[in-house]
């Protein structure tokens, strides 16, 4: 593909701690601590470069180690920080999880307050880039003005990843310029105001959404699959397996998927095929993005499900 992506959004700094026996409060646990790259737009731009998809990926990074480490993993995987920002006296974003002996969540912490500086000025410096580009993927961890000013002054087209419950509140009311949307059930909900009980409500739900100026909309729904439509084709695919190593980022590579599909010239059904079998591949791996991912995989999958 001639050309490039922009991906606008969140870059983090990973850290588990998972306690060898039952957790004691008011106590130093011995257990082990890891480290990763995360944070959705970074997992999404690492999938797209892994798809053999040039990306720019705009983001904001402190004056630490933690940014170091991810501008050099960003140099090794030719994800472009080009437009990004070193931020001085801001932490690169951190997000902390101290997980119970099963290794479940207890209690976390995310230190994202860095986002605040992706302001519209801040991607008003950006725009020209963005608007030379084949595709802008947004999530919501950037603040809501600064996700209207998108949305209001992007020409190519928007896929948006609503990323949580709290974070889709910001931008339901100026979705308007979006040409896809990957959301969950409950972010579905806020985005329509229909409350999905059935799966007659999929198609009520998304047509709410699509009556807002959305051309596309992937519901995806967990173990069940992926709910699609464009208001003219709609359906429901199924996953491709229910066997899951690692569930973490099943829903970036999907969007991956999907903006890889688009970029292929693919319709709706084979973009949500294209969706699928990223989240396949990814949930098949220990790791938040797989190493295995690359265009040749994906489309071998793909082919498996009776696509391309």
């Amino acid at each position: 593909m001639n050309g490039y992506v922009c991906v606008v959004g969140a870059v983090n700094i990973d850290i588990f701690g998972t306690p060898y026996s039952e957790l004691k409060e008011y106590d130093s646990n011995p257990g082990k601590i890891s480290t990763s790259l995360g944070g959705v737009g970074r997992n999404i731009a690492e999938n797209l470069s892994r798809m053999g998809i040039k990306v720019e990926l705009i983001s904001v990074l402190g004056k630490d180690n933690n940014a170091k480490a991810i501008v050099e993993n960003s140099r090794k995987l030719n994800i472009g920080l080009s437009y990004s920002e070193m931020m001085e006296n801001e932490n690169t974003s951190t997000y902390l999880c101290i997980n119970n002996v099963k290794g479940e969540m207890q209690v976390a912490l995310s230190d994202m307050k860095i986002y605040e500086n992706m302001t519209p000025n801040f991607l008003s410096k950006r725009l020209n880039i963005i608007n030379k580009s084949k595709a802008c993927i947004v999530d919501t961890n950037i603040p809501s003005l600064s996700l209207k000013y998108l949305m209001s002054n992007v020409e190519v087209p928007i896929f948006l990843d609503t990323v949580s419950t709290t974070k889709t509140e910001k931008i339901k009311d100026f979705i308007h310029n979006v040409h896809a949307i990957k959301a969950n059930i409950y972010e579905a909900e806020i985005l329509s105001g229909v409350v999905i009980k059935s799966e007659e409500d999929y198609e009520i739900a998304t047509n709410n959404i699509l009556k807002k100026g959305v051309k596309e909309i992937y519901l995806t729904l967990g173990a069940k699959g992926v709910y699609y439509t464009d208001g003219v084709d709609f359906g429901k695919l199924p996953v491709i397996s229910k066997e899951i190593v690692n569930s973490t980022g099943a829903g970036d590579s999907f969007l991956a998927g999907v903006v890889w599909g688009y970029l292929n010239n693919m319709g709706l059904v084979s973009s949500a095929q294209a969706g699928l079998a990223a989240s396949y591949i990814t949930v098949n791996s220990p790791k938040t993005v797989s190493e295995s991912m690359t265009e040749n995989h994906l489309k071998q999958v793909i082919k498996k499900i009776g696509g391309i």
